[in-house]
């Protein structure tokens, strides 16, 4: 898509998004929208659409965030909530091998010649309803268009559809029925655009069904998921397709160390992609599988706050040797923000580490890094504009990882992005 375009889209969007965004001052309705009446059936919410679609912020929290959002008040029963997102891009990247370009989120069949490449693109645009008819019932329904689709998949997705039955004011238990972000790991990044590397090889989407079970409280989040099984979305994977034939469990605590806030939290999903002597994803022709060996995974991370700066580190490994490499699949994520204002402006800058191991030194798929700083500043409460520079160390492609790989790979892509909300 050629820049200008991006520009017209996002003065468009953010100018239909502006007054939506607006927040009314009266301290009885902190967190209402005045674009609408008071009393009117439908309603936006920022903060609200901030955490939900951003894919860098609220990743794997979706059902809790939405059961405080209604227990807080800062949305309403009975009315219905329409949040969008857009986020658009223009990246530069710069490779030493030709037809090489390994930025994560990308494809290896984005760019597959010369050294340089630069493209504008909308990374995505979502559209999200939310609606909770009572106190103990609420729906969400997510939707998705991305110009960066995973071959064989649609541009246009229907990504998220669930309902979540529970009251907080209640009882600290619910249950999120649906096709969603499975509850595995954290899997946030503090970069604007780019996401981590532990996101990159463990988030977890579901394509059908999976059942949320969670123990919610100020200190507490205790969740079950049971998932279909066979091939979902993304890493979870089982050799029959059984209903609920797969399953992931987490746990996060939250307490005071100081003056620091800090979340700790671990997880285990039950099988994983890494199952097979060849990688396997949908909608394009892997190689042939010989052998499979159900292989799990846990997830450990922390993250601690104080004022303006955060800083989180997030480890996942599977439970055994991936058969298509011979050995256990690793995934570290280091990441620290700072959280200030310039020239009146909210803006954050941010720094993040990651590596991905899962070979041995002398194998050519042995490990990437990836290394990437940003700032983004708020223009306005729903319009932010961002720039990040992301160096990528080795090709490692998890499709064919054993023939395309090439550890000599070193990359460098800077990338300039606008983000609206509604």
């Amino acid at each position: 898509m050629k820049p200008y375009n991006l520009i017209v889209i996002a003065v468009v969007f953010s100018t239909v998004a502006a007054p939506l965004s607006a927040q009314t001052t009266a301290p009885s309705e902190p967190w209402s929208d005045t674009i609408f009446p008071e009393d009117f059936f439908l309603d936006t919410n920022l903060e609200y659409s901030k955490h939900v679609l951003s894919l860098q912020r609220g990743v794997t929290d979706r059902a809790a965030y939405q059961l405080n959002a209604y227990g807080n008040g800062q949305l309403e029963t009975g009315k219905i909530y329409f949040s969008g997102h857009l986020s658009f891009s223009h990246y530069n990247e710069r490779t030493d091998t030709a037809g090489k370009f390994p930025i994560l989120g990308r494809f290896p069949d984005q760019h597959t010649s010369g050294k340089t490449a630069n493209e504008s693109i909308i990374d995505n645009i979502n559209l999200s309803l939310t609606y909770a008819p009572n106190d103990w019932v609420s729906i969400y329904l997510g939707g998705i268009y991305t110009e960066l689709e995973f071959p064989g998949q649609d541009d246009k997705q229907l990504r998220e559809a669930a309902i979540t039955i529970g009251n907080l004011k209640k009882t600290p238990f619910y249950l999120s029925l649906g096709r969603k972000t499975v509850n595995f790991g954290n899997m946030q990044s503090y970069n604007p655009t780019t996401h981590s590397v532990t996101n990159h090889y463990y988030r977890t989407d579901t394509d059908d069904l999976a059942a949320e079970f969670g123990y919610l409280t100020e200190d507490w989040h205790l969740t079950f998921t049971a998932i279909d099984g066979n091939r979902q979305l993304r890493v979870a994977d089982t050799t029959s397709n059984g209903s609920f034939g797969n399953y992931a469990l987490s746990a996060q605590r939250n307490f005071k160390v100081s003056d620091w806030d800090v979340s700790v939290g671990a997880g285990y999903l039950n099988s994983t992609i890494y199952d097979s002597d060849a990688a396997n994803h949908p909608g394009i022709s892997p190689d042939t599988l010989t052998m499979r060996d159900r292989n799990g995974a846990y997830d450990m991370w922390v993250e601690a706050k104080n004022g303006k700066w955060s800083f989180m580190a997030e480890y996942t490994k599977t439970e055994r040797a991936w058969p298509a490499t011979g050995r256990a699949v690793e995934a570290l994520t280091l990441q620290a923000a700072y959280d200030t204002e310039l020239w009146g402006k909210d803006t954050r800058f941010s720094l993040a580490y990651g590596r991905g191991e899962q070979g041995y030194e002398k194998d050519s798929f042995h490990e990437l890094e990836q290394l990437a700083t940003g700032a983004e500043m708020w223009v306005t409460p729903n319009f932010s504009i961002s720039a990040e520079y992301v160096y990528n160390r080795a090709f490692v492609p998890l499709i064919m990882i054993s023939r395309a790989s090439d550890p000599g790979v070193d990359t460098h892509t800077f990338i300039i992005s606008g983000k609206v909300f509604f």
